[in-house]
């Protein structure tokens, strides 16, 4: 078995929404965020976008994305982009990831863990906050 090049991860965000252009394949981020906000729980956010860029790889590699609460280290969901293969490790290569219907089922801080064929490669927090009830009109 040859060995599998670890890519380095130069941008890991999460957004709203990634639209890829189908002439230039560049992509566009909607809606970055470091923290959202809902009047309960559990909340449904209608969309959450993640993007992610690597260079320095070669291969074919296993991606997992893992969402977790960090209040109580709890799996809410998992992505998996199974056998992408990248052939030029000169090469700076971008992924754009649109999950639908994401429930986060409490406030608290969350953290998207990126994997390589299990490896941890990269992490984005942010948080998900509860909307004062007490504001008067």
């Amino acid at each position: 078995m040859s060995d599998v090049v670890t890519p380095s991860v130069q941008a890991f965000l999460v957004c709203d929404q990634v639209i890829e252009d189908s002439t230039t394949k560049k992509k566009s981020l909607i809606g970055l965020f470091t923290h959202l906000q809902a009047a309960s729980f559990p909340f449904q956010h209608a969309q959450v976008g993640l993007y992610f860029c690597l260079t320095d790889a070669e291969g074919t590699y296993y991606f997992e994305i893992d969402l977790i609460c960090l209040n109580n280290e709890q799996l809410v969901c998992r992505a998996a982009l199974p056998n992408v293969s990248i052939a030029d490790r000169l090469h700076i290569y971008d992924f754009g990831i649109n999950i639908p219907a994401l429930i986060f089922p409490t406030p608290g801080r969350y953290e998207f863990r990126l994997r390589m064929d299990g490896h941890l490669i990269a992490q984005k927090d942010f948080s998900v906050m509860q909307i004062p009830t007490d504001q008067t009109p």
